[in-house]
């Protein structure tokens, strides 16, 4: 859950007299009156953590404590073999169904992971994620009972290790998130193979070590991350350090910067032909050569397939008081505080250039050269439309701080004091950050495994690409085995692509089965999203209910997908992808790979992704009869156990998935997911 600890499943206030969910115990209300009001939203992870009855109809007992589940589906459970098998004759076209589903899927995923190389569309200078934080110790190490042998967590040293971190907002959250108590040191390595990325990053950890007395810098760089048009004082702030940073050495910046910015010459190299290129920029109109990102933006938002589509979908859902401020932000692309006059804004920012590849003409291996030669690209406004600085922080955090009218004036507002805060964590001597341009699969390369010795790793959603065994192979070994507190999190964002049943419309040959779900999932959505305004008493008026129906209408699927319970489905991929590494399975024709990677290249670029259901494939060899994994096995790989989100274990650094329609201001879908890997006592070794 997305909760903090202790606090109320519905309102989110802390907890004095704690009311649990009557039917799964898991859930935590401040009160009664919460514990209803979220009835609709909860119904569906509910439905999986409650005690289940005997899958056989005629059976007669009572017991729900003893029921196994049938290891091939994974969606029936029975209290002993005599009502599985009187139950077997309804229950096997089911059951082999889906164990063949398993099956097909894992050789479609053998077959796309072997094939894979895909360094990305555009630089991610905008999360395409929710900032998290990354450590997170008020619910782990500040948890741990007390003993003699324990050091003080807030006195203590930590390690993350952020692979395919993409830009600072994640380690910025993690570091404003420490206690206030904190006195320890935190060492950060992030990597990622985008060197573009990485020399925006290094530019901005710089002006916050070096600036970090100067008036107003936070607002300053915040303007920098993320406005399109910027201030003279600004521009010339990322020149100055531009300049500076082009002739310096490695050994020279993590000197100049008391040894918190550390990097070796050849990760330094490529950043520097970044620094370079946005040095040579002509950022001023009027002057030859004007680069005019204004137009190259409305050119990159001309030729975004479904571009406008989305845009009308999300505004639709936006609180009709952020509407008028987003669209400011949509025409201007200008992210400025209250009280910043246009005028002002005379130069173009150079940081948000780079390289773009056009959706319908992406080539892998061009893109490698570019990431391995910065100077060689023409660099242009590079921000895909998907990406807004209102989809890289949680909007619950942000309204909680800084609510205002303007979504502008708020998530500035909430940014800058996240830098804020890093800055006086810098101030104190508190943090070290290794920057690293590397391909994270090999990583072994490039850290020592002895030495490096991280307390959280994080992979972004890294297993899309490569799977999850292969990542949490190469990530073990830098996993802290004297903390118990030590995880590595995967993260899924493309998965319900390969099971696309997943979505609540469904592919077209299953809608018409799902009138019925559908229906019932709209009402919910509209009694959870309306009780807290107008109560329970309007639901029993038709007439509200069909205003509110037609309203909700155009807000598109993923506004209901919340209140439907697709669990099995995430299940049985993460069953097909353990087949994937762990069995023969048969290949797949080119038709049904370039399928797959298609979707993928869809989802990653944030455009709508493919109605099409995945063709069948058809395998020969082990395949047919290969027996899909029972999902305990699932759960326990390299040594490593996976929390069981289907028992209500609550993951403990991060959320195993966000409430989507809490978040409207965010953009996504709500079918994210995130898993934590720990050693368990039984394993370690």
């Amino acid at each position: 859950m997305d909760v903090a600890i202790g606090h109320c499943w519905r309102c989110e206030n802390a907890i004095t007299r704690e009311v649990n969910c009557r039917q799964c115990g898991v859930a935590k209300y401040c009160s009664d009156t919460c514990c209803r009001r979220d009835q609709y939203r909860h119904q569906p992870e509910c439905e999986e953590w409650r005690p289940k009855r005997c899958s056989n109809p005629t059976c007669t007992s009572d017991s729900r404590q003893a029921l196994k589940e049938c290891t091939s589906c994974n969606e029936a459970s029975y209290c002993g073999k005599v009502c599985q098998k009187a139950q077997w004759k309804d229950h096997k076209h089911k059951c082999r169904e889906r164990a063949h589903e398993i099956r097909t899927k894992g050789a479609a995923l053998q077959s796309y992971f072997q094939q894979q190389c895909f360094p990305g569309l555009v630089p991610y200078y905008f999360g395409n994620a929710l900032a998290i934080d990354m450590l997170n110790l008020h619910a782990n190490e500040c948890k741990m009972k007390p003993k003699p042998e324990n050091r003080d967590p807030l006195k203590s040293n930590f390690a993350i290790l952020s692979a395919g971190c993409g830009n600072l907002r994640n380690w910025a959250h993690t570091v404003a998130s420490l206690p206030a108590e904190f006195s320890g040191k935190l060492h950060t390595v992030l990597n990622d193979f985008d060197p573009f990325v990485q020399a925006r990053n290094v530019l901005q950890l710089y002006m916050m070590v070096i600036y970090q007395d100067e008036a107003n810098i936070a607002t300053s760089i915040t303007n920098i991350w993320y406005s399109l048009k910027i201030s003279e004082k600004d521009y010339n702030l990322v020149v100055a350090c531009l300049t500076t940073l082009q002739d310096l050495t490695s050994s020279n910046l993590r000197e100049v910067t008391g040894g918190v910015i550390q990097l070796t010459e050849a990760d330094m190299a490529p950043m520097r032909e970044v620094w370079q290129s946005w040095l040579n920029l002509e950022c001023r109109k009027g002057h030859p050569n004007y680069i005019d990102l204004q137009e190259q933006r409305r050119d990159v938002f001309r030729n975004s397939p479904n571009a406008a589509e989305g845009i009308d979908v999300y505004k639709k859902e936006l609180p009709g008081d952020f509407v008028p401020s987003y669209n400011d932000y949509l025409a201007t692309g200008n992210f400025q505080p209250f009280g910043s006059k246009r005028v002002d804004l005379q130069y173009d920012n150079p940081t948000l250039t780079g390289y773009m590849f056009p959706y319908d003409r992406y080539d892998a291996i061009e893109a490698m050269k570019i990431l391995a030669s910065p100077k060689k690209v023409t660099f242009v406004y590079c921000i895909g439309v998907d990406l807004t600085p209102f989809g890289s922080w949680d909007y619950l955090k942000v309204k909680k701080n800084h609510y205002h009218r303007s979504m502008i004036v708020m998530f500035h507002g909430y940014i800058t004091d996240q830098i804020q805060q890093v800055m006086r964590c810098l101030k104190a001597g508190h943090l070290t950050v290794s920057f690293i341009v590397w391909n994270c699969l090999e990583l072994s390369a490039r850290l020592d495994q002895e030495s490096c010795k991280c307390d959280r790793i994080f992979t972004s959603n890294i297993a899309d690409y490569s799977g999850t065994q292969p990542l949490l192979k190469v990530m073990k070994p830098f996993l802290n085995h004297e903390n118990k507190s030590s995880t590595i999190v995967t993260q899924y964002w493309n998965w319900y692509l390969l099971f696309p049943c997943a979505k609540i419309e469904g592919p077209v040959s299953v809608r018409a089965s799902r009138t019925k779900i559908l229906a019932e999932c709209s009402i919910a959505a509209i009694k959870d999203t309306c009780i807290d305004i107008v109560g329970e008493a309007p639901f029993n008026n038709p007439l509200f209910m069909s205003l509110e129906m037609m309203k909700t209408a155009g807000h598109g699927p993923y506004f209901w997908q919340e209140y439907f319970n697709y669990t099995k489905y995430f299940v049985s991929y993460l069953r097909a992808e353990f087949m994937a590494f762990n069995q023969s399975l048969g290949g797949v024709s080119d038709d049904v790979w370039h399928t797959v990677h298609m979707q993928r290249l869809f989802e990653f670029s944030g455009l709508k992704d493919a109605e099409a259901e995945m063709p069948t494939v058809t395998s020969g060899g082990e395949a047919a009869t290969a027996k899909p994994p029972p999902f305990q096995k699932v759960r326990q790989r390299e040594g490593l156990e996976m929390r069981d989100f289907r028992r209500g274990e609550p993951n403990k650094v991060v959320p195993f998935r966000y409430r989507r329609n809490v978040r409207r201001v965010n953009l996504f879908r709500g079918m994210e997911r995130m898993l934590e890997w720990y050693i368990p006592e039984s394993l370690d070794n």
